[in-house]
């Protein structure tokens, strides 16, 4: 069973903004740890308390919708589906699989939503061996990527419903859920008054307003060789920040390491040394899905995509050797302390 830890702390500042409520949560969904952090001065600890356990509730049905690793999602429902069968979608999942076809056609398919056949094969999906015990043939990378690519999903605007071309072919919104129950999350608590916030899951997060002590939320982005050190550290007033890195599931096979971030147009782990990958934007499940896609594009044609994209910014580190590494911001980034 899923445990709940809760931390309300109320505390009187001594300035005209008189008591303020604060009130951190924390709980497991979508496979990793969610943290809710709200500051009010206008709602009660009891209402505070209230918004920020609806917002955990929000990501938990996110996640019954679209978990593969879930029988009874819709997801997996779609994936059953006879091929040209449609299947009628709920407005977050309509929503969300829109989106990640919007950010696949963006990266030019570097994201997207239909390598579950490519992520299973090479150990990481809910059909794999528990153990892959050897690299699959280019017989079976061919096989897989015949039934990978997004225009395979048939999109029904008009009835909000979606629809697979060919058997075999299966959706996966791992790569962009995650952000979309961030942005969702802090919509909840929006809708409940809540002006700020902050919203963090495995890594992916956005913030509202201030800290109660007044000052932007502090994030820090992971040394992608050095876990006890940042990379770099971000204020955030509002938007959203996510990273993708090749630390976070990865196995070595044959001497040689294997990450999740699966290249669609190979058909293999990539093998171009970005390790890490950290996206700001407006809304949580953009950043989400463009950080793999930066992940798979590398350093040059990555940052050339940030740079059209209005209101976007990324830092890539790639690694130069076994122990070190290169890292590179686009335009409106560069002025953070970045630390290789």
């Amino acid at each position: 069973m899923r445990t709940l830890s809760l931390l309300v702390v109320v505390l009187c500042v001594p300035l005209l903004v008189g008591c303020v409520a604060h009130v951190e949560l924390g709980d497991t969904v979508m496979g990793t740890t969610m943290k809710v952090e709200a500051v009010s001065r206008s709602l009660s600890k009891d209402e505070l308390n209230k918004a920020a356990l609806d917002a955990i509730k929000a990501v938990k049905r996110v996640d019954a919708l679209m978990s593969i690793w879930r029988d009874d999602s819709e997801i997996s429902r779609l994936n059953r589906a006879e091929p040209g069968e449609w299947v009628e979608l709920s407005p977050e999942t309509y929503e969300v699989l829109v989106l990640a076809i919007e950010v696949a056609k963006t990266t030019g398919g570097a994201f997207d939503l239909t390598v579950g056949p490519l992520v299973d094969l090479w150990g990481f999906g809910p059909k794999s061996p528990p153990v892959l015990t050897s690299v699959p043939t280019d017989e079976a990378i061919e096989a897989a990527k015949a039934i990978s690519g997004f225009r395979h999903i048939v999109i029904d605007a008009n009835n909000k419903r979606a629809a697979r071309d060919a058997e075999g072919v299966e959706v996966d919104l791992g790569g962009i859920a995650k952000g979309y129950a961030v942005d969702l999350a802090i919509k909840t608590l929006r809708k409940h008054g809540v002006e700020d916030a902050l919203v963090e899951i495995g890594g992916e997060t956005a913030a509202i307003g201030l800290t109660r002590e007044r000052d932007p939320w502090l994030i820090g982005v992971r040394h992608p060789n050095q876990p006890a050190r940042f990379l770099t550290t971000i204020e955030l007033e509002g938007g959203a920040i996510a990273t993708s890195g090749d630390y976070f599931n990865l196995y070595e096979l044959g001497g040689r390491l294997y990450s999740h971030i699966i290249d669609p147009a190979g058909g293999t782990p990539i093998t171009n040394n970005v390790c890490s990958v950290t996206v700001l934007a407006t809304k949580c499940a953009f950043a989400d899905a463009l950080a793999t896609g930066l992940m798979v594009m590398g350093p040059e044609r990555g940052l050339a995509l940030v740079e059209s994209l209005p209101g976007v910014e990324a830092i890539i580190a790639w690694r130069t050797g076994k122990d070190t590494i290169e890292v590179r911001a686009s335009r409106g980034a560069r002025h953070y302390d970045l630390r290789p």
